[in-house]
């Protein structure tokens, strides 16, 4: 019996979509990060440690129901 050749045009076009699909979220998340951090940049700049905001705030309600 010959043994078959793996497709290698189609290891190719999965390994492209799996690359591709994780750089997209990772993009995706380094923009979303860096606009909540200007975000809260903008209102104190002096303020350092812990400070309550409105999705710290929203978390927390969502805990208690």
């Amino acid at each position: 019996m010959n043994k078959q050749q793996p497709d290698l045009n189609r290891r190719s076009l999965l390994k492209a979509l799996t690359v591709g699909g994780t750089a997209t979220v990772a993009l995706a998340a380094t923009g979303i990060s860096a606009a909540q951090a200007t975000e809260s940049n903008l209102g104190t700049k002096s303020a350092n440690g812990y400070h309550e905001t409105a999705h710290i705030r929203s978390y927390y309600n969502s805990l208690r129901s």
